[in-house]
């Protein structure tokens, strides 16, 4: 096995993609972008008039809301605890090629973002490629101030390689208390999370169509936090942080893992995040060089102390938010590790092993010193 070669990503899968309802109401339609964004994140307009995108939708029922009771313990949810919150999910799949398509672009930055190839339409059940063939689920995890919106082409892209995808819009402003460390959204985050999966496994819709023993999550920064807080790191070494092990693998870029806070060093997992060797199952992670929000010098030692499978990528001379090539590095490695772990291909494990950066995009280099 060659070390240290410069790899192919594996291309554009073979799929057409079918996605659920997420078509907002017509007078809501032209709110512009600062309006949508508030919905989205769930930012209220005052004390006394809360909003969230499930708020503004046109087919309700035929949007996959999935409602959470939210157990009432206030230490650790704060103000959310005792409430029922609903999370908006849009799911992707690999579908029959549509007779008469129904692309759908969200209102929202005019489909930067991507457009749904073939929403359905209400009471319209999916058509999978394969009716009688399970595929791997992806959740993914959006980060802070993020909606799942921003992962629509994501997400299209991995249907497209056979996989069902998950994006939630978790709302997590709909329950920030000004001046508040987010230690709420913290414990929070993993149970919506592990609410999602349920509904979909329960579900008749998406139920039997999935491989329950192969299932990963995508996270990016506070996303990247919720995937190894589910995946069985628990938040401040706190037993109480809901994990799932239903999930296999995990993908995170720019995690947060803790910073510089006040003069002082934070962790999330625990003292110098010793509690992370609790996640036992595959992950890799990204990082970038000029990141000044989640560092190197806090996910590096954090990656050293997984216990499963490990690859780190560097993304050379990008910030926080990655530039374009940088996100097509990160989608091919994201790829080429699920074709690995959720679909056990030995000749994509082979070459996620072997290989020290992608074609295309920008530099990225696999630090092999991670690996194990």
């Amino acid at each position: 096995m060659e070390i240290g070669n410069e790899v192919e990503p594996i291309g554009t899968g073979p799929y057409s993609v079918g996605s659920t309802n997420m078509e907002i109401a017509a007078e809501f339609a032209d709110i512009g972008d600062e309006a949508m964004h508030a919905y989205l994140l769930g930012i209220p307009e005052g004390p006394d008039n809360p909003r969230f995108v499930a708020d503004i939708l046109k087919h309700r029922d035929a949007v996959w809301i999935t409602d959470v009771a939210v157990p009432e313990e206030p230490n650790i949810y704060g103000p959310a605890g005792g409430q029922t919150l609903p999370v908006v999910t849009y799911v992707t799949y690999p579908s029959a090629p549509a007779d008469e398509p129904n692309p759908y672009t969200f209102p929202y930055h005019d489909g930067a973002f991507g457009t749904f190839d073939h929403m359905l339409a209400p009471g319209e059940e999916p058509s999978f490629a394969d009716p009688d063939k399970r595929y791997p689920l992806i959740v993914l995890a959006h980060g802070a101030s993020a909606h799942g919106v921003y992962g629509v082409q994501h997400a299209h892209g991995l249907s497209r390689h056979g996989y069902i995808v998950a994006a939630a819009t978790f709302g997590d402003d709909r329950i920030l208390i000004p001046d508040d460390p987010n230690i709420h959204s913290a414990y929070l985050r993993p149970l919506l999370m592990k609410a999602v999966v349920d509904s979909l496994l329960e579900s008749d819709t998406f139920g039997p169509h999935i491989d329950a023993d192969n299932i990963g999550i995508t996270g990016h920064s506070f996303g990247g936090f919720t995937a190894l807080a589910i995946a069985g790191a628990p938040y401040e070494g706190n037993p109480a942080t809901v994990s799932d092990s239903r999930i296999k693998a995990g993908v995170i870029a720019a995690p947060w893992v803790g910073g510089h806070y006040n003069g002082e060093d934070v962790f999330a997992f625990g003292p110098d995040n010793d509690d992370i060797s609790e996640v036992d199952v595959p992950i890799i992670s990204f990082f970038g060089t000029d990141d000044d929000v989640t560092t190197a010098e806090f996910i590096l030692p954090a990656m050293k102390k997984l216990s499963g499978p490990t690859y780190v990528v560097e993304l050379v001379d990008q910030p926080h938010n990655f530039d374009g090539g940088s996100w097509e590095d990160r989608n091919a490695w994201e790829l080429l590790f699920y074709e690995a772990y959720l679909k056990g291909d030995q000749d994509a494990l082979a070459t996620l092993k072997s290989a020290r950066s992608m074609k295309g995009g920008n530099e990225d280099i696999q630090l092999f010193d991670y690996q194990k």
